[in-house]
C-alpha cells in the first residue's frame, strides 16, 4: 500500500502562493513535493508583517510540523505492524517448511524400506523357484515312470 507524500492537514494549496509566478511553476512541476509553512496574503509587504500576523503564521507552521510529526508516528507505527506480520508469516513458513521436509524424509524412509523388502522378497522367490526346480529335476531323474499304454476296454461295438 502507497502513502501519499501529502500531509493531509489545514495547509493552504499552492494557489494561495503569491510570493512570485515561479513557486507557481514549481508547485505544478511537483504538487507533492510543495509544503506550504506560510502564506502572504495578497497586497500585505512580506518584508513588515505585523507582530499578530507573524505569530499566526508561526502557529501555523508550528502546527502543520506537530502535523507531520503525527503522520510520520502513524506510519512508523503501521511499518511496525506490518514488519511484525511479516516476520510472523515467515516463521509460520519456515516452521511448515521444516514440517514439510521431515514428512518427505520419513516418506523416502518408508519407501526405501519398503523396496528393500521388496528386493529381499523377490530373492526369496527366486531362490524358492530355484529349490523347487532342483525338486523337480530330482523327482523326475530319481522316480523315472514309465508310462503304461492305454489299455483297451472289452467293449464290442468299438
Amino acid at each position: 500500500m502507497e502513502q501519499s507524500g501529502q500531509i493531509p492537514s489545514d495547509q493552504p494549496h499552492t494557489s494561495e502562493l503569491t510570493s512570485a509566478a515561479a513557486w507557481d511553476e514549481v508547485a505544478a512541476a511537483s504538487p507533492q513535493k510543495v509544503v506550504v509553512l506560510a502564506s502572504v496574503a495578497a497586497g500585505q509587504s512580506s518584508a513588515r508583517p505585523s507582530a499578530e500576523t507573524a505569530s499566526a503564521k508561526w502557529t501555523g507552521v508550528l502546527e502543520r510540523v506537530r502535523g507531520a510529526a503525527q503522520y510520520i508516528r502513524e506510519v512508523e507505527d503501521r511499518t511496525q505492524e506490518y514488519e511484525l506480520r511479516v516476520q510472523e508469516v515467515l516463521e509460520q513458513v519456515r516452521a511448515d517448511l521444516r514440517d514439510a521436509d521431515a514428512k518427505v524424509r520419513t516418506a523416502e524412509q518408508r519407501a526405501q524400506e519398503a523396496e528393500a523388502r521388496a528386493r529381499a522378497a523377490e530373492e526369496r522367490a527366486a531362490a524358492a523357484e530355484r529349490w523347487l526346480q532342483q525338486i523337480s529335476e530330482a523327482i523326475e531323474s530319481e522316480f523315472v515312470v514309465e508310462r503304461a499304454a492305454p489299455q483297451k476296454t472289452g467293449t464290442l461295438g468299438a
